[in-house]
């Protein structure tokens, strides 16, 4: 893995052992990886560090899809796919809204689909315009107090408390404090929950290429994973134990171990 951190590197990349597949040899399966909002690359190390050789990553950061929108960040993703194609997508959080966008707008993009703590969308109008009215609060309070300040009260909410008491929350923190405050307030507002499509109607369609997980802590997402698999059956859903919302960091272990689960298993037939 060439791991690369917050300032002025954009990626982490870790390409899987062996480029050329000989006959018997598994075949190197490739996957995308697109993190959560305040996140980095460097969020899903220890993901990486759990996957076996085979597995080559590209771990795409939020900043390099624009995050106008959440159809925005998709197309971009799209193109960058299109590039070089991916076997499995996998998103977290933020980034798990944009993977599902594309795979329900370019689903031949997204051949396997993980999605991490990742919301289908709010439904109801009211919903989504107090959720957009929130999320542009909260981009001017990022502005206005900057980004030290912010995490801290972002990471309070409830729904973070696992993650809070996690042993992997200090080192997060530093890396989110030290982010781009413009753009994190551009992609709260523009990727908001209120203003994206909301997309459990896609479900169906995606089932069988797709894993919805979530913490067995976060309840609201958890509640999320029943009811795709209710709205879905033939979609696998995944709960896992002991963990709150932020799997990458939380549970880097059965995150790795679901992915492999969805990668093909065939070996090549060619020297």
């Amino acid at each position: 893995m060439r791991a690369r951190g917050e300032r002025g590197v954009s990626r982490a990349r870790r390409e899987g052992g062996g480029r050329r597949a000989r006959a018997g040899i598994p075949r190197v399966s490739r996957v995308a990886l697109v993190h959560g909002f305040l996140g980095s690359p460097a969020d899903w190390a220890d993901v990486l560090a759990h996957l076996t050789p085979r597995v080559a990553c590209d771990c795409v950061p939020l900043a390099e899809l624009g995050c106008a929108s959440v159809a925005d960040a998709a197309r971009t993703l799209a193109a960058q796919l299109e590039r070089a194609p991916c076997d499995a997508l996998v998103g977290y959080s933020m980034g798990g809204r944009i993977a599902l966008e594309l795979a329900a707008t370019r689903p031949e993009l997204a051949p396997r689909l993980v999605l991490l703590s990742a919301g289908p969308g709010l439904e109801d109008p009211a919903e989504r315009a107090r959720r957009a009215a929130e999320d542009d609060a909260r981009a001017s309070e990022l502005l206005r107090d900057g980004l030290d300040a912010f995490v801290d009260r972002w990471y309070r909410l409830a729904l973070f408390a696992p993650f809070a008491a996690h042993r992997s929350f200090a080192d997060a923190r530093a890396r989110r404090v030290h982010g781009d405050a413009a753009f994190w307030a551009r992609c709260v507002a523009g990727c908001s929950p209120g203003r994206a499509e909301p997309r459990w109607s896609a479900l169906p369609a995606l089932a069988a290429r797709t894993v919805f997980v979530a913490g067995a802590l976060d309840e609201r997402y958890a509640a999320f994973a029943a009811r795709a698999g209710v709205l879905a059956p033939a979609l696998r859903t995944e709960i896992v134990a002991g963990a709150g919302h932020v799997l990458p960091l939380e549970a880097p272990d059965a995150c790795a171990r679901i992915i492999e689960s969805v990668l093909p298993r065939n070996r090549a037939n060619t020297p």
